[in-house]
């Protein structure tokens, strides 16, 4: 069974952001596939170094992994309803937390790397 930890869903988040797969990221990061998975799911964590490679293989750095994890737990807070309590909401009623948070992730992945560009670009750049 997952665990589903911020960091988890930060990194699918971030991958689906650049509409990579898990075998494409393996590619190019050199991670095997199943451990990128167990990475996604909340199996297992990353080492710092192998988290610099996937990063860097996506593109993204450190802060962006923070901005996304402080994204997902705003997310969270906002799918768990009322009082935290994972009640159904309007984006997967009657789903269960763990797949409402897989529906949002998937749905936010389409357009995450604009919402995350946006973001993070410089007041000044807009």
């Amino acid at each position: 069974m997952s665990k589903d930890t911020l960091l988890a869903t930060a990194l699918r988040v971030l991958r689906e952001s650049r509409s990579v797969s898990q075998k494409e990221l393996a590619e190019q990061s050199g991670i095997e596939r199943n451990t990128i998975s167990k990475y996604e799911n909340g199996w297992i964590q990353p080492s710092r170094e192998k988290l610099r490679l996937l990063l860097d293989s996506l593109q993204f750095s450190y802060t962006d992994l923070e901005e996304a994890e402080s994204f997902v737990r705003r997310l969270r807070g906002v799918a768990a309803g009322p009082g935290g309590r994972g009640e159904a909401t309007a984006l997967v009623p009657g789903g269960s937390r763990p797949q409402q948070m897989r529906h949002v992730a998937e749905e936010l992945g389409r357009n995450l790397g604009t919402l995350i560009e946006l973001a993070l670009r410089p007041e000044d750049a807009e």
